[in-house]
């Protein structure tokens, strides 16, 4: 086995990078498969609403570790408690939400792994402090259209009055 760093056999609870300003951990990242998969942890503080939207470059799976998660996937709406698996194929859209009272952890599987980046920028996009939030919004845009994904702003006031949720 290589000695190299970045050909790890096992990556530990503790281990892992985060994502600045977000509750986020990549966990397998694009270098160790080759591009193939990639693994992120993430938590969902209670309320909040992931909102719908579609990738088009990648298959998606959410496992729930831990809590209960409400997940729409296309017309499908499904409460996932820990230890479920979410399907979320490309060209699909999908939301999910924690809409208990306890913190939930999920574990994003993307394959191929086109988001190793995504989230740590749209972390520092939001980071920037000397953005207006026009500027923002144009940036947020701008990035979600390099990696192929559309979110579906309209649904978004229906679904957090609906499910009593936040985006």
């Amino acid at each position: 086995m290589s000695q190299d760093p970045d050909s790890q056999v096992i990556i530990r609870p503790d281990e892992g990078a985060r994502v600045p300003r977000m509750d986020m951990v990549h966990k397998v990242d694009a270098h160790h498969l080759g591009g193939r998969l990639l693994v992120v942890e993430g938590q969902v503080a209670p309320g909040t609403l992931i909102p719908p939207h579609t990738h088009t470059r990648e298959d998606e799976c959410s496992y729930v570790i831990s809590g209960r998660v409400v997940f729409q996937v296309g017309e499908d709406v499904v409460t996932a408690d820990a230890g479920s698996y979410v399907i979320k194929p490309r060209g699909v859209s999908h939301a999910f939400w924690n809409a208990g009272s306890e913190p939930a952890r999920v574990m994003e599987l993307h394959v191929p792994a086109t988001f190793a980046s995504y989230y740590d920028e749209v972390a520092a996009i939001f980071a920037d402090s000397a953005m207006t939030e026009p500027e923002r919004r144009e940036a947020l845009e701008a990035h979600h259209a390099r990696y192929g994904v559309t979110f579906h702003w309209d649904r978004v006031a229906e679904l957090a009055d609906r499910h009593g949720v936040k985006p």
